[in-house]
């Protein structure tokens, strides 16, 4: 009883340890953090610019801004982990066809390209990392229709707030 006690309260000191000092571990650490590594002061204003706030149905996320080449494919590429409330934002300067793959990808997302509308034309569900295959042989997910941009959220997101195609989508850059 008392081993089951002293294990109890180990546990809840590294909890109460964790939500006081956890903030530098989170996941949006290692975003700003690793995406960032190896780059110049100049990309790295462009990398990753802003938080939005998106908003599908009953989906509201906050999401990272990737408009520059260097970023979009980098993309989510350098973190271990994304809190559920967050995505990424890929913006691309035209509408058109724009195909992702999980290369050093290390968790599982879900991918929804968006038209110039605002509205989904697309949901890859569950996309997963492929960490033993070769680049040429990594699964490509692509939509059949134009978009202007892509929306990355963690895996199950989608389909636990039961977006479909044609939803419209809600957010300002």
């Amino acid at each position: 009883m008392k081993k089951d006690l002293a294990i109890i309260g180990g546990l809840l000191v590294l909890v109460v340890a964790i939500l006081i000092f956890g903030g530098g571990f989170s996941s949006m650490g290692f975003i700003k953090n690793n995406t960032n590594e190896g780059t110049n002061s100049a990309s790295k204003s462009s990398n990753l610019k802003t938080d939005i706030k998106i908003s599908v149905k009953t989906l509201n996320i906050t999401a990272k801004v990737a408009a520059s080449s260097n970023s979009r494919s980098i993309g989510l590429s350098k973190i271990e982990s994304l809190p559920i409330g967050e995505g990424m934002l890929f913006v691309f300067e035209k509408r058109g066809r724009y195909s992702f793959w999980m290369k050093d990808m290390k968790f599982a997302i879900d991918i929804i390209w968006i038209d110039e509308n605002k509205k989904i034309v697309n949901i890859s569900n569950n996309a997963v990392p492929e960490p033993k295959k070769a680049d040429k042989d990594l699964t490509i997910y692509d939509s059949s229709y134009d978009a202007m941009y892509v929306l990355e959220i963690n895996a199950g997101l989608a389909s636990a707030s039961n977006l479909q195609i044609g939803d419209p989508v809600i957010f300002s850059l």
